[in-house]
């Protein structure tokens, strides 16, 4: 599995977020633009993939498709599983598409929709949400009867800086049974499970 390479075209994530208490170091994390997932988040969900051993993933958000290369590829070396990711934008979706193009036998399934669709899938075992901020809430809930059992599912964006959304957000994981773990980095992972 290949990391993301920061030294072509990826920024210091302290050029688009400030220092705060649980992440003091920003600069020590880098990303492609203002947009998108810190490379070595890309490298802790990988390394994610790879240890929980998922069949079905469901990504949301695709955006310019590096963290669903890296999805592609942890399942490849595992062996099994199926990313399926959702991007209504064509033209974003577009430029992910030739990102991926050296990499065409990954076990990728990308959309051009709307995340919130009929799901006729297996149960989801792994789930990262990185779509609209104010979709995130509501595609948890959408997708909650279509969790495994064994379900991780990740939020991106979930800092402070981005407003009061993922307090909202922590209010529902809880009130249907799930038990999170806020991941200190610059711009926040909320880590969560169905509690047995």
């Amino acid at each position: 599995m290949s990391s993301p390479n920061i030294d072509v075209g990826w920024y210091e994530e302290s050029d688009f977020t400030k220092p705060r208490q649980e992440c003091r170091e920003p600069k020590w994390w880098h990303t492609h633009d203002i947009q998108g997932t810190e490379a070595e988040v890309i490298e802790m969900v990988a390394g994610m993939i790879r240890g929980h051993q998922p069949d079905v993933v469901l990504e949301t958000g695709t955006s310019r498709g590096f963290m669903a290369l890296a999805i592609g590829q942890a399942l490849k070396s595992n062996g099994h599983g199926t990313l399926h990711t959702y991007e209504p934008d064509i033209p974003t979706l577009n430029e992910a598409l030739r990102n991926w193009e050296p990499y065409e036998d990954l076990p990728i399934i990308p959309y051009a929709q709307p995340s919130m669709k009929p799901w006729s899938f297996q149960p989801i075992d792994f789930a990262w949400h990185d779509s609209l901020l104010q979709l995130r809430q509501p595609e948890f809930e959408f997708y909650l009867e279509h969790y495994s059992e064994r379900a991780i599912v990740c939020f991106h964006d979930t800092a402070p800086h981005f407003g009061p959304w993922s307090d909202r957000l922590r209010t529902a994981l809880l009130s249907q049974g799930f038990s999170y773990l806020d991941w200190p980095s610059p711009r926040g992972v909320i880590i969560a499970r169905k509690n047995p």
